[in-house]
């Protein structure tokens, strides 16, 4: 043992007199922070993620690079023959000195996650669970370029360019598939050598023991043939008696890990994980229920996550008695015939590009009845999908909702989303128009349910058989405001006179303030004046587009347009606030006719600027029966396409509209798996956009030069100790 340790301490005493080692620990902080907080657009408002994955699939990348240039240090020891040490020991202190070499700027990486949690929330499990993952995936990959120096041993180049390739090969081997065509054979070849494949878990915060072992088994395997490779270098013969017990014993391991293995999540929001609503709800089953997962080869193939979604349904089938789960390869003639259809991926083949139908369908089978999750291709919704369905097949109760706009626009163009969105997310949706409404408002029981969006345009029949409606507790999701924006032209805002409805909620607890909320938490507008080259765009925050952050109410926080303040009474609950450095803009004529400033050129920016005292509104509140939004525009598709971006839809507030749809319904739990599927990444503690610039400032300061100074400056306190001694 102490030969062991005196090997290590001088091999690590190597690298801490080689510049090359800090030069290497320098690039894999800068290229890991930069493709975090910049390739992955961290400090851009809306885009910017707390979510670490970004990081640590970034390290692979580089270790391509740094970690054969860690093995060529070793090289001298690696084939100094002289060591009074057996080769097996001798490897093994020189993988470990080399994989320490490594593990020091991940270790320094930890500043990182500091560094996030200073800008939203970073999840601890993810974190403990990514840098496991890089820690086992270091030790694979300096025992593999150590493995190439042994097997090369005439050569320096040689083995440097092999164990490159060869890295770069296992890293990005499970992609394969996406650019070739590949048996079933092949592809899963490929996934079970592909380093990335077997880290993927890790990065999510999922601790799974196949992956564990896996990366033990590949470090030790090639550290036994390194010993053998020496053994033949030096013309001794390898003891094969113990060479192939040991690797038959990692072996049986490895594959016993395949039914006998453990799959933790340990992030925060457990996404991984069966909750326990869902458990209780399966327990209580009082019949089988048969699971069918219906998945494309070559979807299995190009996307690691429809992986997960098989594991999470073994876990879900496990948590009942009389549960049983299916794997089925998807054939398009029976999945036509229980109507699913099939989603195009594009595929790369060469220089030739084609569309692929796949099929990644769940089926559920309850008794005599069944049901069917259309296309999932990660778990981020699909605990939420798989248990509101189970419910509806256990209960048979639909969850039905009406669907009413009462603002002069229609549900078909000006709130389009809302159906298909509620429909997705297990309800039955029927809108109501003027030949229906009357009639179905006067028979509204408290079992039923509404959503309502703007009042002002109601007709006297209708406002009067609503409120009846909700005094027999008929349960609504009302969005509404006493001032009525012209949202397609110059945003002025008027107050309707006539509007009943303000008066009932005001008389329910709902109080609307004779104002306008507006706050420094806001959305940016871009607008662009000019055409072709001479366009000029112009970005001004808009303090009247509130964006909300993240509360209890809202994990993913929310936006909303033009909203009244409220002020509560009675039972009525408090659920969505602004930031306290918000103010109120009170009405006051306008040359244009508006009763408020709607310029975001000339609007003011801060409480200061517009003469008014900071504090803290509220803009959603919840009774017994009905869950109010101060803001008629919550769930307009032509608002939602304002602050979505070109590649992903900001569809937040539609989530916190059914939440609270199902919480009005007694469904809480259920709600609450929404939440779950939902983790909360944005950037929200940083409100001000100046402490946020310098807040930035400083994450860059400490990343991309504090650190390497330090690396530096470590260097430089070696070599003077060196000279003094």
């Amino acid at each position: 043992m102490n030969k062991i340790k005196a090997l290590y301490k001088s091999a690590v005493f190597s690298y801490l007199i080689d510049p090359l080692f800090y030069v290497s620990a320098i690039l894999v902080i800068l290229f890991c922070s930069f493709r975090f907080f910049f390739t992955s657009q961290f400090f851009v408002a809306g885009i910017g993620s707390t979510d670490l994955r970004p990081f640590f699939n970034s390290l692979p990348y580089i270790s391509i690079l740094s970690v054969p240039l860690l093995a060529l240090r070793l090289r001298p020891l690696l084939l100094d023959d002289s060591l009074p040490l057996s080769p097996l020991k001798r490897h093994i202190s020189l993988v470990f000195s080399s994989f320490s070499a490594f593990a020091l700027p991940i270790l320094l990486m930890l500043f990182l996650p500091f560094v996030v949690s200073r800008f939203g929330t970073v999840d601890a499990g993810q974190v403990f669970a990514g840098f496991s993952g890089l820690f086992l995936y270091a030790l694979s990959a300096v025992s593999l370029s150590l493995f190439f120096f042994e097997l090369f041993y005439r050569s320096t180049a040689l083995p440097l360019i092999l164990s490159s390739l060869i890295l770069a090969l296992v890293n990005f081997l499970h992609l394969l598939p996406l650019y070739l065509k590949s048996g079933a054979i092949l592809t899963f070849i490929c996934q079970k050598i592909s380093f990335a494949w077997h880290f993927d878990s890790f990065s999510k915060g999922i601790l799974d023991s196949r992956n564990i072992l896996y990366h033990i088994f590949v470090s030790f395997s090639l550290i036994l043939l390194s010993v053998h490779f020496e053994n033949k270098r030096l013309g001794k013969k390898t003891p094969s008696f113990r060479f192939f017990t040991c690797a038959l014993i990692l072996l049986f391991l490895t594959l016993s890990a395949s039914n006998l293995y453990f799959r933790a999540d340990i992030s925060k929001s457990r996404q991984f994980t069966v909750s326990a609503a869902s458990k209780k709800l399966l327990s209580d089953l009082d019949g089988s229920l048969r699971i069918t997962y219906f998945r494309s080869s070559e979807l299995k193939n190009l996307y690691p996550q429809t992986q997960d979604v098989a594991e999470y349904l073994r876990d879900y089938c496990s948590a009942g008695k009389d549960i049983s789960l299916t794997l089925e390869k998807a054939d398009e003639e029976k999945l036509k015939a229980l109507g699913i259809q099939g989603q195009q991926i594009r595929r790369s083949n060469g220089t030739k590009t084609e569309f692929v139908t796949v099929y990644s369908a769940v089926l559920l089978q309850y008794l005599e009845k069944s049901t069917i999750i259309p296309f999932v291709l990660s778990t981020q919704t699909l605990e939420y999908d798989l248990t509101q369905r189970v419910q509806e097949l256990v209960t048979k109760k639909e969850r039905k909702v009406y669907l009413l706009c009462g603002n002069g626009r229609s549900l078909e163009e000006s709130y389009l989303y809302v159906e298909p969105w509620l429909t997705t997310r297990g309800f039955k949706v029927e809108p109501l128009n003027e030949f229906n409404a009357s009639e179905v408002l006067k028979n509204l029981t408290a079992e039923d349910q509404i959503a309502v969006f703007g009042t002002k345009d109601l007709s006297a029949e209708d406002s009067f058989y609503l409120q009846e409606a909700l005094e027999r507790g008929a349960k609504a999701f009302i969005a509404t405001s006493p001032f009525h924006t012209t949202i397609e032209d110059e945003w002025k805002i008027s107050k309707p006179q006539d509007d009943s409805m303000i008066s009932y909620l005001n008389g329910k607890g709902f109080a609307f303030e004779n104002a306008l909320a507006e706050d420094i938490s806001c959305y940016p507008l871009t607008m662009e004046s000019g055409d072709g080259n001479n366009a000029e765009y112009v970005t001004q925050n808009y303090p009247l587009w509130i964006v909300l952050q993240n509360q209890k109410e809202a994990r993913q926080g929310a936006t909303v347009f033009w909203a009244s303040p409220l002020s509560l009474y009675g039972e009525v609950r408090p659920l969505l606030y602004t930031t306290n450095l918000a103010w109120t803009q009170k009405p006051a004529a306008s040359d244009d006719g508006s009763l408020f400033l709607t310029n975001p050129f000339l609007i003011p920016k801060t409480a200061a600027a517009s003469e008014s005292e900071n504090g803290t509104f509220l803009v959603a509140a919840r009774s017994k029966n009905i869950s109010l939004v101060s803001d008629q525009f919550f769930v307009s598709s032509l608002m939602t396409g304002f602050i979505s971006g070109e590649s992903s839809g900001d569809f937040r507030n539609y989530d916190y509209m059914t939440k609270e749809l199902l919480i009005l319904r007694g469904d809480g739990e259920l709600a609450s798996l929404m939440e779950k599927a939902a983790p909360v990444t944005a950037l929200y503690k940083i409100i001000d956009e100046a402490d946020f610039a310098k807040e930035r400032l400083r994450a860059i300061a400490l990343m991309f030069v504090i650190l390497p100074l330090l690396i530096l400056a470590f260097f430089v306190f070696i070599q003077l100790k060196r000279r003094k001694i």
